[in-house]
């Protein structure tokens, strides 16, 4: 798709991702699992540790409102849990571990447990810094097996970032780059295969128009966008 390197991440619309690289293009990472859409192999929580290793943004995947960190590759997430194994939880073992790595409002910390021991094979409660180096190995591959990689769908998609009106006060075209206009049936076009984060309603009088998704933080909601009245 000749994507560039990220340099930002925002939450989009139904738990996707919209990246921005450095040509300023926008991909969106949906379906698939929250690992594999945020770049972050064991779903590490925003922090100084995701901070060192390139975080670009987060994303509230969880009923208890943490931030996941959003990396730019799955190399900075990964070298992100490792330090956190070294640095964090070296001084736990795996039961206290699975504890604050995993809590029990979210996870299954019993399955959790029995999972690492079995791919590790330590069965005492030694220290993560006691463990050999092919047993660290294995619990971070363990983890990063447990917290779920699944591939999704990247599409790259437009932003609105400007509207124009007709006199009725009705949205006639929308500038989705930089110079870039699009006529409204097109907008309408774009937003059926996803490639902008807007829903299409239809009024009472059986027109269809658009409206920003609330669950998306990429998508300003249209009403507050730039306006300008065209004759039409």
């Amino acid at each position: 798709m000749g994507m560039s390197r990220f340099i930002k991440a925002v939450q989009g619309a139904f738990h996707s991702i919209v990246y921005t690289d450095e040509a300023g293009r926008f991909f969106r990472f949906s379906g698939g699992t929250w690992a594999w859409r945020n770049h972050n192999p064991g779903n590490i929580v925003s922090g100084s540790i995701s901070h060192r290793h390139g975080q670009i943004g987060f994303a509230c995947s969880s009923p208890t409102g943490d931030k996941f960190a959003i990396f730019p590759d799955d190399e900075s997430g990964h070298a992100a849990l490792i330090e956190s194994l070294q640095t964090t939880f070296h001084e736990k073992s795996i039961p206290d571990l699975v504890k604050i790595y995993a809590p029990p409002t979210e996870n299954d910390i019993v399955t959790y447990e029995k999972h690492l021991r079995s791919k590790t094979g330590v069965t005492d409660d030694r220290a993560v810094k006691d463990f050999t180096s092919e047993e660290f190995q294995k619990l971070w591959q363990a983890i990063e097996l447990i917290e779920g990689y699944k591939v999704g769908k990247i599409t790259e998609v437009y932003q609105i970032i400007a509207v124009q009106e007709n006199k009725k006060r009705t949205i006639c075209r929308c500038c989705i780059a930089p110079d870039q206009w699009a006529s409204k049936e097109k907008c309408l076009e774009l937003a059926k295969e996803s490639k902008l984060d807007v829903a299409v309603c239809t009024s009472r009088s059986g027109h269809p128009y658009m409206r920003a998704i609330p669950s998306s933080a990429f998508q300003k909601n249209l009403s507050t966008l730039e306006k300008m009245i065209v004759e039409e």
